[in-house]
């Protein structure tokens, strides 16, 4: 699901037409309505990917919390952002703290990437959070020729 308007409204009719949807992949920031729009709407999800976006810390915790079927959370490549209080400046954790991997601990699968030298990791932080795919495409085509010539 890329990025739209209105996600809690989108999120309400995906929850009321596809009953049984127990995955979801989204490709939009991940804040806390957001977050408590999958909780209300979609609360039988099994499986949820985030990856590659701007996902904030207080979101991860209602995710975490809040889908009780969740088996599998992907938040690779995320930048995950936490506020403080003012005058402070937005927080870009570089490593989740005990409090999110003991929520995690639940979960058959917690796929995650922080990491400085990961290509996709710079790419999401760069764009801050706001994947811009289409700024990629000629390093692919170069990427596949390289292959190709090896």
């Amino acid at each position: 699901m890329p990025s739209l308007e209105e996600l809690a409204y989108v999120i309400d009719k995906i929850g009321r037409i596809c009953k049984k949807n127990s995955e979801l992949k989204i490709m939009t920031p991940c804040d806390i309505l957001f977050a408590f729009a999958l909780v209300s709407f979609l609360p039988n999800l099994k499986v949820l990917s985030v990856r590659c976006t701007e996902l904030s810390k207080p979101a991860l915790v209602i995710l975490l919390e809040g889908l009780k079927k969740l088996k599998v959370l992907n938040i690779s490549h995320c930048r995950i952002t936490e506020y403080l209080p003012p005058p402070a400046p937005m927080k870009i954790l570089t490593e989740l703290d005990e409090f999110i991997l003991e929520k995690a601990s639940r979960l058959d699968k917690f796929l995650t990437c922080m990491s400085d030298s990961c290509i996709m990791c710079q790419r999401t932080r760069n764009d801050e959070g706001f994947m811009t795919w289409y700024k990629y495409a000629d390093l692919w085509k170069l990427d596949e020729v390289k292959s190709f010539a090896i």
